[in-house]
């Protein structure tokens, strides 16, 4: 031990000697370090423990797939059946997502929620931080008398909306003009879903449906996962034969709770950026190892000084390697310092749909990644000088300790080796980011179908308590009616979904198939207003759009996509023909078998993800099918939609005075925060790839200018031999890019050694594009040759007199 303190303060004393390449050392692995610790917090989080229930891998979601391969939810009947017949799966819960109009808060307001069975938090091991969750069977499926109208609201509702009232227990809540009790308050740190929700009430379902199929199931497996998918396809297999009509043809599958929760899509776009914030802080230990090399050789004659008084090889590099260790912990100190300050700017600059999930936070295991990062860093830029040194002649040392030689040939290898990994490292950043600026650039240039531009969108819930569907009907049409009154108003509709986003599907078929109910595909399904697809400016392939005439008194019709008529109506035309429709139930949930006629056939859109292909669409007239308590009102305007917000939710206010209109946005924003992963992510890359080519230049740099310096006499003499200076400059940068070309070709073949990891979050972009692999090779190759040029330059300005007189 006293050893390293002799070693660790003797390094100190080196160190303080040359303050400037000290603090760039320091901050160089700090800004390494930093980054990469950053973004473990981030991969902790997301990937490492994305979810904070006990044994998270035990749970697993349970879908249900029709005979198209289609997922779907499950039905309140085939939960019941499910939970019965089931010896795999422990606890099943089901989840139904919502949205609630509460009363008793200090204004009216709409928030998300889900309607949970009794076991919903005790499937997840999920304990309330006051009160408790739901008895078992206080949501009434077996027992109906027991249902009771108990809350559990979320952390967030409680401290913002409640004032954080310590006696909130039992206290009352209007959801949806239904008095609840509030009897607990969940963790902070709970999230079931994406988005976060702030209510959960006991599901009300008739357990005997088949054809209502909104139930999420979520099961806590007690055995293998392979034992209970097979158990699952017994009971699919037995459902089927029970119940022919729904359930034929249809199998239950498990998909586990994290790979739900976090797309496979993004998971590699993650890891990607991980791989590259790692390959920028191996450039910083490369460009640091570098320094110390020639910081190693300029103190040879200390070590030949040292070793001639008996000091070992071991001993040496025992000295080396604390010097690093000195510096490693400095950077790790300071890097902690920066990923803290990164974590606590991420809020400010970070795009709210950039990073799903809860924030990032500066944990243990953050933490003690930082600490391992920094030995791992200590280990890497302290080995190459200390085994340069060990090996060194002490004796040639102190003869040339005096002149300016040619480095030694293991130094001199060493250093051609880091700028090859540097000019590697940074070329696959490079093409990396190419590839992915391509990607984003197909994204974003999509056309999704429809315009965007200049539509104000307001979200509504209209409580069950408060409206039935005629109700519901006359304020559908007030809002219309005041909506089209507001100056700069060109056009309004009313819709149950707007895109990029629809979350109903329902099953179909032509009149004249022969298939079975349960063997029926199914399709995207909206009940939409007379100027929808004039308002969102959605083409018209035949046929018309629907008129006011298309109400709740009139035929009933519906409008296709093209992709639906191109699948089912092939090579002919759709319009007059009838389809057989699932439509959803106007407020009640579940089914009714219904004939539509198609009167028009519109071009495709594209939903929430840009880059999937087209699905099949039905669109049914708002009027005579608004069946769902969520309403979307669209108004397209002739100047900036922002502008109306306030006027827009003056309007409504007067129609409902206790109807919160809280989400009133704007469809460009919204179109805009669908691509807002994709966007960050390659904006981060991007980022990466010229910090790596600013230090992979620096690193050329560096390594040429030390061999100028230490080639100054050789130069001199070869120019008074009668080299000339052009001659001299081609020399110095010849030599300088053959371990930048190698390096370059080493980048090439790792850059197409990821593409397949690549190909995977590409759209539009093949992972091999020559011109991603040319471009990053050219923009590196101009940088290398000016940074090899600069100290050639200043080879050509020695003066030969100076140097012989000094020979």
């Amino acid at each position: 031990m006293g050893f390293l303190l002799q070693d660790a303060r003797f390094g100190a004393r080196m160190f303080l000697r040359s303050p400037a390449l000290t603090a760039s050392i320091v901050l160089l692995l700090a800004l390494g370090i930093g980054a990469n610790s950053a973004m473990f917090s981030v991969v902790d989080g997301l990937l490492l423990h994305p979810v904070s229930y006990p044994e998270p891998d035990k749970l697993a979601f349970v879908w249900r797939y029709d005979p198209q391969g289609t997922l779907s939810d499950m039905s309140p009947a085939d939960f019941m059946d499910l939970r019965a017949q089931s010896r795999s799966l422990a606890d099943l819960a089901a989840w139904m997502p919502a949205s609630f109009v509460v009363l008793g808060t200090e204004r009216p307001r709409q928030f998300r929620g889900a309607r949970v069975t009794a076991n919903f938090f005790r499937t997840l091991g999920v304990k309330p931080i006051l009160g408790r969750t739901f008895l078992p069977d206080e949501d009434g499926l077996d027992h109906p008398a027991n249902a009771s109208r108990s809350v559990v609201i979320s952390y967030r509702l409680w401290r913002q909306d409640l004032g954080g009232d310590p006696n909130v227990l039992g206290r009352s809540l209007s959801v949806d003009s239904i008095p609840y009790t509030i009897i607990g308050v969940a963790p902070n740190d709970f999230q079931f879903w994406w988005r976060p929700h702030d209510l959960w009430i006991p599901v009300a379902m008739n357990v005997h449906e088949r054809d209502r199929r909104d139930l999420v199931v979520i099961a806590r497996l007690t055995g293998t996962r392979a034992g209970a998918a097979s158990e699952l396809s017994v009971i699919a297999r037995s459902l089927g034969e029970a119940y022919p009509k729904s359930d034929r043809g249809w199998v239950l599958q498990l998909e586990d709770l994290k790979d739900r929760l976090l797309n496979r899509t993004f998971r590699m776009r993650l890891l990607l950026l991980c791989g590259a914030v790692g390959l920028v802080l191996l450039l910083a230990c490369t460009n640091v190892g570098s320094l110390l090399l020639a910081r190693a050789a300029a103190r040879q004659r200390e070590v030949a000084v040292r070793v001639s008084l008996g000091a070992t090889p071991g001993r040496l590099a025992r000295q080396f390697l604390t010097e690093s260790a000195l510096l490693a912990l400095s950077g790790g100190a300071l890097g902690l310092a920066i990923a803290w300050a990164l974590i606590c700017a991420a809020p400010k600059f970070v795009p709210a749909d950039a990073i799903p999930g809860g924030p990032m936070e500066l944990s243990l295991p953050v933490v003690g990644f930082c600490l391992v990062l920094s030995v791992a860093t200590c280990i890497l830029v302290g080995l190459a000088p200390a085994l340069g040194i060990v090996r060194s002649n002490q004796q040639a040392a102190m003869k040339q300790s005096g002149r300016g030689t040619t480095a030694g040939r293991t130094s001199h290898w060493l250093r051609q080796v880091i700028v090859g990994a540097e000019v590697a490292a940074a070329l696959i950043l490079l093409t990396g980011a190419w590839l992915m600026a391509s990607s984003l650039r197909n994204l974003t240039n999509a056309n999704p179908g429809f315009d965007s531009s200049h539509v104000l969108t307001v979200r509504l819930f209209l409580p069950a308590g408060k409206y039935n569907p005629a109700q519901a009907q006359r304020f559908y049409r007030a809002g219309l009616d005041r909506l089209r009154n507001l100056p700069g108003v060109q056009s309004v509709t009313v819709g149950t979904s707007l895109p990029p986003v629809n979350t109903w599907m329902t099953s179909f078929d032509r009149e004249d198939s022969s298939r079975g109910e349960a063997e029926r595909p199914s399709a995207y399904y909206a009940a939409v207003g007379a100027q929808y697809f004039q308002l969102l400016r959605i083409n018209l392939v035949r046929g018309r759009f629907f008129s006011d005439a298309d109400d709740e008194n009139a035929p009933l019709v519906a409008i296709v996509s093209e992709e639906l008529a191109r699948r089912y109506f092939p090579n002919e035309d759709p319009i007059g023909k009838r389809l057989v429709v699932g439509r959803p139930m106007r407020f009640q949930g579940g089914e009714e078998l219904v004939k539509l006629e198609i009167v028009g056939v519109v071009g495709n859109i594209k939903l929430s993800d840009p880059a999937a292909s087209a699905m099949p669409m039905i669109y049914a007239p708002h009027f005579q099918n608004a069946f769902s308590r969520v309403v979307w009102f669209a108004a397209r305007t002739s100047g900036n939609p922002a502008a109306l917000a306030s006027a827009v939710r003056g309007e409504f206010m007067a129609i409902d005075k206790e109807e919160p209109v809280e989400q009133v946005g704007d469809l460009d924003q919204t179109m805009a925060s669908q691509l807002a992963q994709p966007r960050f992510q390659t904006g981060l890359m991007t980022s990466f790839a010229l910090v790596a080519l600013l230090l992979a230049v620096l690193g050329i740099y560096g390594v040429n200018a030390y061999a100028v310096t230490q080639r100054r006499n050789e130069l001199g003499l070869r120019m008074a031999l009668g080299a000339t200076r052009a001659a001299v400059l081609r020399q110095v940068i010849g030599q300088g890019m053959l371990p930048t070309g190698i390096g370059i070709l080493v980048g090439i073949l790792g850059a197409a050694a990821t593409a397949s990891l690549l190909r995977s979050v590409l759209v539009g972009t093949d992972a091999l594009d020559p011109l991603a692999f040319l471009g990053a090779a050219v923009v590196l190759a101009a940088a290398a040759v000016l940074a090899c040029y600069l100290p050639a330059r200043r080879a050509t300005l020695i003066d030969p007199a100076i140097i012989l007189r000094m020979e």
